[in-house]
């Protein structure tokens, strides 16, 4: 039993001791206060006690009754409407004296006969001045006493207060007396102030809940004093005071549904709404009408003791389900505020009706702060301040780690890509090694193709020109005792077919020495035909047009190589062609070039076009072209066609 009642002390302590700083803040705050609100003198409080009344029959009288005064019983029932009241002056030599009245509406003051002040109540004005004073200037020489009328709105206990002294000392004796409420007001305000900035950029609504119980507690703290009047002298603003109990506890109750998401949801959120209800209903009824207003007010008295209620029942279900920051501090703040509500409650309407040896005993409470509900209210607000607080560092530390994770991220990904661009630095390494590999072994191709088709035209030429040769020699030995004639002229036949096969040779050599001036393609087909025409003899006709500047060097070396080739083939004819027609353009429609060779020689078959020719028309098929090649009875046709990467065109002379 022992150790379990240590173990639920434990389980306590966080809340002891938040209850504990609560208290200490309370206290020191209401010390500090008592000290700064003590007298100094300068004001005095009449005591009712030392007054006398007589009844007035109406409120015009010009002057005091010379008779039936009774002495003043305070907190007794009053059996008219319209009093006469005698207030006895303290002697003395004030250089400016003033006597301020509290508590009541409509009052006139008289010196002797003679009327020095007066303030008629209007009832039929929807806004009436509650806990307005009252300061009425005394004449010099000052007077013994000074007699007031009041007029009351029923038979009823008489409240009136009344405090003596110069006007300076009755406005520092205020300022003393609220200065708790002016402090707390303006604390309460700007709470709210920060915590409505903080909505705004966060968007929370526990913010603007807090900023709108923090606003509406401020405000009712600093127009519930007198020093407000001497201030701004707006009845308006005190008449306006008891809205702020039901927009208060709709914060409160919106703050709690914030903090305590999903306990006790349906009933706190029928709280809420019948809160804002209740208050819309008491703006209306204080913008309208004085009855509507004061029956909101009544109204919402016993839904508020239920709400505070059911909101504590909240909390302490919250309380045992967590016991974490949030709901020790909300606990430790309701609980001071409901334990100062009650002391409140206990001091303005209990106090007086309960037996005196009970009285005596609980006489600290009249020590305290008038206002002591506010200092309540305050002491809860700072709760809630530390658990904003808790939940805005537990977001910042979130952030932080959101932060911290997200520059991790950002460094591996950094670091990823790092290696990414490594690994593509060394692939595109690679891949320019493979592409001259490629470049290299596709030269080499190359080299060994133009060999084949150079070493397949000497085959050809050359062979052809020797088996001719060896025939007409043949021929002529046979014919050189029988036929001299006929002879010597196989002989020169067979001389001239030597003459030619050598410089057959000699063109297929000077093809192989060749090298960069097959790129040059304009310079390459002019020179091709200048030494043709100048061995042979031939004639060419041509018909050239512009080339695409981006032709690649395949499709250069391929045109030259067929045009070079089919020379040849129509040199070496049964026929020798005489007469050359060649044309090279470019259609720009399906961007392809076309190179056309027609002669006026003759071969005996197709198939003496060579290897050479064979080896030129797979080149052209595997750059995506077309090489056709026949033999007609008007002479020898050749015609190219490859395709052309799109580019602007160069015009070219030869």
């Amino acid at each position: 039993m022992k150790r379990r009642l240590t173990d639920t002390w434990r389980a306590h302590l966080p809340l002891l001791r938040t209850s504990l700083i609560v208290l200490v803040l309370v206290s020191g705050i209401s010390w500090m206060l008592a000290v700064a609100q003590a007298r100094d003198g300068s004001a005095r409080t009449l005591d009712p006690s030392d007054w006398q009344w007589a009844e007035a029959s109406t409120y015009d009288e010009v002057a005091a009754p010379s008779s039936g005064w009774q002495p003043n019983r305070p907190n007794e029932k009053m059996p008219a409407t319209n009093i006469w009241l005698r207030v006895p002056l303290p002697q003395g030599d004030p250089k400016d004296p003033y006597l301020q009245v509290k508590g009541i509406g409509s009052l006139r003051a008289f010196d002797g006969n003679n009327r020095i002040y007066s303030y008629l109540l209007n009832k039929k004005e929807w806004i009436v001045p509650v806990g307005q004073w009252k300061m009425v200037q005394l004449p010099l020489p000052q007077p013994p006493y000074i007699d007031l009328l009041v007029r009351l709105g029923n038979e009823s206990v008489l409240r009136l207060e009344a405090a003596y002294g110069d006007k300076s000392g009755l406005v520092g004796s205020m300022l003393r007396e609220d200065l708790d409420n002016l402090l707390i007001g303006v604390l309460l305000i700007f709470s709210g102030c920060i915590a409505l900035g903080l909505y705004k950029s966060q968007r929370n609504q526990l913010y603007l809940y807090f900023s709108l119980l923090a606003v509406s507690g401020g405000y009712a703290a600093l127009v519930q004093n007198d020093l407000q009047q001497a201030i701004i002298d707006v009845p308006a603003l005190v008449y306006f005071q008891n809205v702020c109990l039901p927009i208060a506890t709709f914060a409160f109750i919106g703050a709690m549904e914030q903090v305590f998401s999903g306990i006790n949801a349906r009933a706190i959120r029928l709280f809420r709404h019948t809160a804002l209800t209740l208050s819309a209903f008491s703006i209306i009824g204080a913008l309208t009408s004085i009855t509507l207003y004061m029956w909101s007010i009544l109204v919402f008295t016993p839904i508020f003791i239920v709400i505070f209620i059911a909101a504590y029942w909240t909390i302490l279900v919250a309380y045992r389900q967590r016991r974490d920051l949030e709901s020790i501090w909300i606990m430790a703040g309701f609980s001071s505020l409901a334990a100062i509500t009650l002391i409140h409650i206990y001091r303005f309407i209990i106090y007086d009706r309960v037996p005196e040896q009970v009285q005596e005993t609980t006489a600290w409470v009249l020590q305290l702060p008038k206002d002591l509900l506010f200092l309540g209210l305050f002491a809860f607000i700072v709760c809630l301040i530390r658990v904003i607080m808790y939940r805005y560092m537990a977001m910042n530390r979130q952030l932080t780690e959101f932060n911290r994770s997200l520059e991790q991220i950002v460094q591996t990904r950094t670091y990823e890509l790092q290696e990414r661009t490594e690994q593509l630095q060394r692939a595109n390494e690679r891949l320019a090694a493979s592409m001259r590999e490629n470049a290299e072994a596709i030269a080499e191709s190359m080299i060994m193709e133009e060999r084949h088709r150079i070493t397949g035209s000497i085959h050809d030429t050359v062979g052809h020109t020797l088996s001719d040769t060896v025939v007409h020699m043949e021929e002529a030995n046979k014919l050189i005792y029988a036929d001299r004639g006929h002879a010597e002229e196989k002989l020169a036949a067979s001389q001239e077919l030597l003459r030619r096969g050598l410089e057959d040779i000699r063109q297929s050599v000077r093809l192989l020495r060749e090298d960069a001036g097959h790129y040059d393609l304009p310079g390459a087909i002019g020179a091709l035909i200048r030494e043709t025409e100048q061995a042979t003899g031939c004639h060419f006709e041509r018909q050239l047009g512009p080339l695409p500047s981006q032709l690649s060097t395949l499709q250069k070396r391929l045109l030259f190589q067929t045009l070079q080739e089919g020379i040849a083939t129509g040199l070496k004819s049964k026929k020798p062609a005489r007469r050359f027609r060649l044309s090279v353009s470019f259609d720009q429609r399906d961007e392809t070039v076309r190179l056309k060779l027609a002669d006026d020689g003759r071969l005996t078959r197709a198939d003496d076009w060579g290897i050479g020719m064979r080896a030129l028309a797979e080149q052209a098929d595997r750059l995506g072209g077309l090489l056709t090649a026949e033999a007609t009875e008007e002479g020898n046709r050749l015609s190219l066609t490859i395709p052309a990467s799109p580019g602007g065109a160069s015009s070219w002379m030869i």
